[in-house]
């Protein structure tokens, strides 16, 4: 199944949603989402209205479309207002009854999940669509033990379409802080903007005994201990094609990691610190725009920019760009690499136009975390604000101001250096206006 089917598909979707008979709204017909997709049968569209929904979702071998306003207007504003969250309860979403390539889970922010593997979705053995959705904040495993697939878990034969989502700031205590990719799951991971997700290996994505192909994509500052930030082990053959691979895997840690046995075709890809061999393939600076606030549009003269990118109309030639503008392909018809470009103009103004960052502030887990001396801690602001980062100790005794300024909206961090405390258990509390949040972290010397 190819990235233009997936695209075409979005397309008639939006159609059928306002056509089609069979549609369940949420909450008119049903007040639960679950209940919605309880009550469905094969084809159906649940329609769900803005608004929180705290539920750990299963389609439960429905194969159905699951979409919020955004399906029916094209209006990615309802994206960040129509929230599933886990409440740290489980996977947020699960598809592990053999959905096929008719469900589709399009236009949701999703947050707060909680599992061993999974934390937003776990998909096994199924193919659904996934599109359109900003994942962030959700967690695979706890201190100490495993946990696999900060954002995404998929297992035993998956083949689900990944494509133009968001996935930012995720937890994975072992593996594929983004993505973890298992066991002949050979899914697609393509248009995606895949940043700020962190690990033990494979920050950005795992992949073991599998086959995925990952076309488009940006990944960017997704941390990892052990391996990089893309993680190839054990009998896998990916196909890495037009991606910008920058800022990934921690302190000498590769941007792209591989065992003796396996043998990605990696071409037209910006990979830092590695000229990759295969054709087309470099090592330049991609001059994003405003990486720090999430905006990963290449730069170019032609729209007020005071250089070009060198990834612009440097992907596959035999991949075009169909549409010209400032948003979505630069410069000739020829792709350019990074999420906006390569890709059918159908969807243009879907994801061109998702917003980079929640409507709310998110605090991150420290990472690494147990940690031995530093540790770095991020925070989302979704506008400017008043900030303040306090550390406290066990006894709720203040050991450290860590930020105390009016900071703009966008991912931020600060490193915290530990190294004249004591080991043992700590608090870090951030205040941004009126919101207060606080998570543990641990120093272990």
């Amino acid at each position: 199944m190819n990235r233009t089917w997936v695209f075409s598909i979005i397309f008639v979707l939006l159609a059928y949603a306002v056509c089609w008979p069979t549609i369940i709204n949420i909450p008119a017909d049903w007040p639960t989402i679950q209940q919605g997709i309880d009550a469905s049968t094969d084809g159906d569209t649940v329609l769900v209205q803005p608004g929180t929904y705290v539920e750990n979702i299963n389609f439960n071998g429905h194969n159905i479309v699951l979409g919020s306003l955004f399906l029916t207007t094209g209006d990615t504003s309802y994206i960040s207002t129509t929230i599933i969250d886990g409440d740290s309860a489980g996977s947020v979403v699960t598809f592990d009854s053999g959905e096929d390539g008719a469900t589709v889970i399009l236009g949701f922010l999703i947050q707060n999940g909680w599992a061993n593997f999974g934390g937003a979705i776990k998909c096994i053995n199924s193919g659904p669509l996934i599109s359109c959705n900003i994942i962030t904040g959700n967690t695979a495993g706890e201190e100490l033990s495993a946990g696999q697939g900060g954002a995404i878990y998929c297992d035993s034969g998956a083949y689900a379409k990944i494509a133009l989502n968001m996935i930012s700031g995720n937890l994975a205590w072992e593996l594929g802080g983004g993505i973890c990719c298992l066991n002949e799951s050979n899914i697609e991971i393509f248009n995606n903007i895949i940043s700020y997700n962190n690990t033990l290996c494979g920050g950005a994505i795992y992949c073991y005994q599998s086959n995925p192909i990952i076309k488009n994509n940006v990944f960017f500052d997704n941390g990892d201990v052990g391996c990089g930030g893309i993680f190839i082990y054990i009998s896998s053959y990916p196909f890495l094609i037009n991606n910008i691979v920058w800022e990934n895997g921690g302190y000498n840690r590769p941007e792209v990691g591989l065992d003796s046995t396996s043998f990605p075709i990696i071409e037209y890809c910006n990979i830092q610190d590695t000229l990759w061999p295969g054709q087309g393939n470099i090592d330049v600076d991609p001059l994003f725009r405003d990486p720090d606030n999430g905006d990963f549009h290449l730069m170019s003269i032609a729209c007020g920019d005071s250089v070009d990118s060198p990834c612009i109309d440097a992907g596959n030639p035999n991949i075009l760009d169909s549409l010209l503008d400032c948003s979505w392909g630069l410069a000739g018809p020829r792709s350019d690499m990074g999420a906006y470009g390569g890709g059918d103009s159908l969807i243009t103004g879907i994801f061109d136009n998702m917003p980079s960052i929640p409507d709310r502030f998110i605090l991150l887990q420290n990472y690494p975390n147990p940690f031995n001396a530093q540790t770095t801690i991020r925070f989302i602001l979704p506008e400017p604000k008043n900030v303040q980062l306090t550390i406290y100790d066990l006894l709720g005794r203040r050991v450290e101001i860590l930020i105390d300024e009016y900071m703009q909206a966008g991912v931020q961090g600060v490193n915290f250096d530990a190294s004249s405390l004591s080991s043992g258990v700590y608090f870090y509390s951030l205040r941004a206006g009126d919101k207060i949040e606080t998570k543990r972290m641990v120093l272990l010397k």
